[in-house]
């Protein structure tokens, strides 16, 4: 793939909020056929690959390139490949970071308040029209007034996506996590207390979700800061997204 080629790519991969991993070439040891310093990769979670080698490089940036996005943070990496080492400089190609509030409630709100004041993109989905207003939501991005699961059905959920699950009662949280849990999101936090949320957990074991799917759900929601109001709680939600966004843990 030539640099025009590589970067038309890349381009498109932005301009329809597309993750990917753009690798490029920084240093060959050894005998590497049609590999040269500053020659460019795209990788794509889907298994696509673009650019040269791809019989040296496409295994080796599948096993390597999760981990960069995950992480959302660009690394050296030293890889073993025939004929020598190549070392890549490997860059996350993230989609804008989008929240996804379910439960359109005082505390929905203002998550939905806080997410816009640090640049995310925001949808709001609960199935009552009194809740999923733009009256309510005068910033959100896209508001939905549907059932939950029916919702989640059309929402394209990616490595950029926060879930933020704040409804109104047990069945809903329940229904929610079913149909997120697996998900490829960079978050999923659901709120309730600690007896709500080992209910919703427990019921899910029951049915045969896998219990390392259940472990990276945040929950209870958000920083143990000492919450209380609607806004701290949305200030607590949003410091845990921070954190994960930042730092991937």
């Amino acid at each position: 793939m030539g640099k025009l080629a590589f970067f038309q790519e890349l381009l498109a991969a932005l301009e329809e909020q597309r993750p990917a991993v753009a690798a490029t070439v920084v240093k060959v040891e050894g005998e590497v056929p049609g590999m040269a310093v500053g020659s460019h990769f795209l990788w794509m979670p889907d298994g696509r690959y673009e650019g040269p080698g791809a019989a040296v490089l496409e295994e080796t940036l599948g096993e390597v390139a999760p981990g960069v996005l995950a992480g959302h943070r660009p690394r050296l990496e030293t890889v073993k490949v025939k004929g020598g080492n190549i070392t890549l400089f490997l860059e996350p190609v993230l989609p804008e970071p989008r929240i996804l509030i379910l439960g359109g409630g005082h505390v929905g709100q203002q998550v939905a308040a806080a997410a816009k004041l640090v640049g995310y993109r925001v949808t709001v989905v609960d199935d009552r029209p009194d809740f999923a207003n733009k009256a309510l939501f005068p910033a959100a991005d896209r508001i939905i007034c549907a059932p939950f699961t029916t919702a989640l059905q059309e929402i394209e959920i990616n490595p950029s996506t926060f879930i933020v699950i704040v409804t109104r009662g047990h069945r809903y949280d329940y229904e929610c996590l079913r149909a997120v849990i697996q998900a490829p999101a960079a978050y999923i936090g659901m709120i309730g207390s600690r007896r709500r949320v080992q209910g919703v957990r427990e019921r899910l074991l029951e049915e045969g979700v896998d219990p390392q799917a259940l472990a990276r759900v945040h929950a209870p929601i958000g920083l143990d800061i000492g919450a209380e109001t609607p806004a701290e709680i949305a200030i607590s939600i949003l410091a845990e997204i921070i954190r994960v966004y930042r730092r991937g843990v």
